[in-house]
């Protein structure tokens, strides 16, 4: 896992959760995915809201942190973050 600024340090219950939401898609070259990997990264900048398909898939409340690029890039490895959309 690459190192990433952390830009939260504390919350207020459901301050992130009244709008979109940003759905990825997690992919890891080889081997199995770490889903506590996923969520700490991810969790650095954001709020995760769902994680799913044995963590092939996340949702994060929609505050610009992540791309897909830039949630690859902070994933390290060969981990690969696509945007999934419905």
């Amino acid at each position: 896992m690459a190192s990433v600024t952390k830009t939260h340090d504390d919350w207020s219950a459901g301050q992130f959760l009244t709008g979109n939401l940003n759905h990825f898609s997690i992919a890891k070259g080889a081997g199995s995915i770490v889903i506590k990997d996923v969520v700490a990264t991810a969790s650095m900048r954001a709020t995760v809201v769902l994680v799913g398909d044995g963590g092939a898939r996340i949702a994060v409340e929609n505050n610009g942190a992540w791309t897909a690029a830039t949630l690859t890039t902070a994933l390290g490895g060969d981990y690969t973050a696509t945007d999934f959309t419905y």
